[in-house]
Parts: C-alpha cells; sequence; structure tokens
C-alpha cells in the first residue's frame, strides 16, 4: 500500500506542476532515490511519463519528468441555463476541443438537456477516454442534479443519462471553480461564484465544502423564483443590481424564464459599464451587496478564511470583488475578517470538472 501511495503522489505531483525534475520530487516528496527510481521507471513503463534528457553546461544531465498528453483524454461539461460546454483535454489537461450547444427556453427540461448533453459528448469522444465530469447549477447530489430552477431541471440522474460510460463524476458548478482555483491557491478560500445566481463553496483544509448560498433566507420579503421568500439571490444577484440600474421592478420568475430574450441586452450593457468605468454604476451594486456583504462575512468570521474568490458571468471587475470586501469590512469587527483579501478568478468550470475525473482516478490507484 506504501508504495502505491508514493507512486500517486509522484503521479499527482507531475500532474499539477506539468514539468519536474527527479531533484524536485525528492525534495518535495521526500522519497529515497532508490524508491523515485523505481515509481518513475514503473510509470514510464505504463506510458505514463515523458522523460527529456537535459544537457547541463556543470556536471551531469538531467532529467526533466511530464504526463505523457497522449495517455488518456477526459471530458468537462459545464451544464448551464445558457448552454452546455464541453471540453476534450489531454492527460496534460490541454484543451483538444470544444462543442458548445445554445439552450433556449423550450429546451429547458430534462429532456432538453439530455439531448443537448449527449450531443456534446458525442462530439468529444476519444478512444482514449478517461471519464466525464460534469458541472451543473443547482442542487447536485449522488450523481444527479436534484434541482435547478433556472434550468428548470428536477431529478436529472446523469450517470442514467451517460450510462455507457464507467466513470461520471458530477459536482455543482461552483464546486468545479472551487476545485481548478485550489491548485493555484495554497490557503483555505471561499469560492463565490456571482451572476445572475449566486453559488459558492468552501475549500478548508483540503476539502471542498458547497454551500447553498444563494437560496440563503436574508429577508422576510421578496418571492424568489424557487418558492422561498428572501432568498440572497433575490436580493442580492445581478437581478438585483439590474432593477436598481433600470429604475424597474422585475418580476424574479419572468427575469429567470427570459432572460436571454428579454434582458440579455441591459445585462450586458450593465456588464459593459462595470469594465469600462464601475463608478458610473457602483451605487447600484452597493445596494444588491448589502445583505451579499452580511451573508459573505458570516462565513468568514465562522471559518477564519483569509482569502475570497469572485468568478463567474458578472464578476467581471476587480472593483466588483473591492466593494464587496470594503462593506464585510465596515459591517463586522475588525477583529473577525481584518485579513480578509476579495480578488477575482478566472472561471474554467470545464477544467474544473475534467480535473475531478483525473482525481477520482488516480484515488483507484489505491484500491
Amino acid at each position: 500500500m506504501l508504495r502505491k501511495e508514493n507512486k500517486l503522489k509522484v503521479l499527482k505531483h507531475i500532474l499539477e506542476n506539468g514539468k519536474v525534475t527527479r531533484g524536485d520530487l525528492s525534495n518535495e516528496l521526500e522519497l529515497a532515490q532508490s524508491t523515485l527510481s523505481y515509481i518513475i521507471d514503473e510509470l514510464n513503463e505504463e506510458n505514463f511519463l515523458l522523460i527529456e534528457e537535459v544537457k547541463s553546461k556543470k556536471g551531469r544531465p538531467y532529467q526533466v519528468l511530464s504526463v505523457n498528453p497522449e495517455r488518456f483524454s477526459v471530458i468537462g461539461v459545464k451544464v448551464g441555463r445558457e448552454e452546455v460546454h464541453g471540453v476534450l483535454f489531454n492527460a496534460s489537461l490541454n484543451p483538444i476541443r470544444e462543442h458548445r450547444v445554445s439552450i433556449l427556453a423550450p429546451m429547458r427540461s430534462n429532456e432538453g438537456y439530455t439531448r443537448a448533453l449527449r450531443e456534446t459528448v458525442e462530439n468529444l469522444f476519444s478512444e482514449n477516454l478517461l471519464g466525464i465530469g460534469i458541472c451543473s447549477s443547482g442542487l447536485v447530489r449522488d450523481h444527479q442534479v436534484v434541482v435547478s430552477h433556472v434550468m428548470n431541471v428536477r431529478n436529472w440522474n446523469l450517470r442514467d443519462v451517460l450510462g455507457d460510460f464507467e466513470r461520471v463524476v458530477v459536482m455543482n458548478d461552483a464546486d468545479a471553480l472551487c476545485r481548478e482555483v485550489s491548485q493555484r491557491i495554497g490557503s483555505d478560500f471561499l469560492l463565490i461564484s456571482y451572476g445572475i445566481g449566486i453559488g459558492a463553496s468552501l475549500f478548508r483544509n483540503g476539502r471542498i465544502e458547497h454551500l447553498e448560498m444563494g437560496h440563503m433566507i436574508v429577508s422576510s420579503e421578496g418571492k424568489c423564483y424557487c418558492g422561498q421568500t428572501g432568498c440572497l439571490e433575490y436580493h442580492s444577484s445581478e437581478y438585483a443590481v439590474l432593477k436598481s440600474y433600470l429604475g424597474s421592478e422585475i418580476d424574479f420568475e419572468d427575469f429567470i424564464s427570459n432572460e436571454e430574450e428579454k434582458y440579455r441586452p441591459f445585462i450586458e450593457e450593465l456588464r459593459k459599464k462595470v469594465r469600462e468605468n464601475f463608478e458610473a454604476v457602483r451605487k447600484h451594486y452597493e445596494k444588491a451587496f448589502r445583505n451579499l456583504s452580511v451573508a459573505v462575512g458570516d462565513v468568514v468570521m465562522s471559518t477564519g478564511v483569509s482569502r475570497v474568490f469572485l468568478a463567474g458571468e458578472g464578476a467581471v471587475s476587480e472593483d466588483i470583488a473591492k466593494l464587496l470586501e470594503k462593506m464585510v469590512k465596515e459591517r463586522f469587527n475588525k477583529e473577525f475578517v481584518d485579513d480578509v483579501e476579495f480578488h477575482l478568478a478566472s472561471a474554467n468550470w470545464m477544467l474544473g470538472a475534467a480535473r475531478a475525473v483525473v482525481e477520482e482516478y488516480l484515488s483507484d490507484i489505491l484500491k
């Protein structure tokens, strides 16, 4: 078992770092040279590695190790309200090709998303396919989307939909983003996916914890499309910002049902102004972020994280992150939240979903 564990450590380290030397592996993983040599030889025999001899101006040549990109491929898919977007990655987790299916209102059902997902997988299929990682908005448990009101989906079992494939990994989209950001961040953090909806995921002690933040109750007013009253999404998402920006009431259910047909141009206009001149629209975010700052501050205070990252379609400027940071620090006592920093993070849902498949595969090596 110890040999398998060391083998897994070596392979994961190479996957996460791209190219490494034997010295890097020995120092980082604290493995004896004899043990390391045995593991590298075994991985090379199994076609996992590319080994490059590099000449040195001083002393002997040394070897640079990387994952053989042709060893396997993996599909990562983001299922969302507007589209199903899939990417085929090689074993180095570099993209090979992608496929998108636009989702319009008549397609928002279990059946419509099933057709779109199957089309995506068929177009990305590869003979050396390791598995398929799928991330989706909504409440995700046990390989199924239990409910996603914005997608009009309930009890959508993705392993049943893709039953021909042995390895199908399903997760919430915020959790997929959290997994990807964790590859670049060494400390605990809170990830908030911000846009028309609000999602959140916590990375703590090396583990990902999903937070159903968008439907936390923060008020006694405001009928949410989910059926509850007072949800955070009603009061703090781009829906709330857009209402303030347009200076008019918008029915939340109508907004969710007809966003691309009736409201998309206004959303895009708002995002454009945020990128170009945030001060011109700042007041509309301040109004919407009052409740968001409380919800986020509560998580920061209770978990002790020192970093918060905003990602997603609505996170288009660092100014948004800094406004939220300012409001949290104004609302909470200094000793509770003083060290926390807020920043934007790039959003690559498909890569996070694909990485989950690879991690499950690597865990299976130990069995």
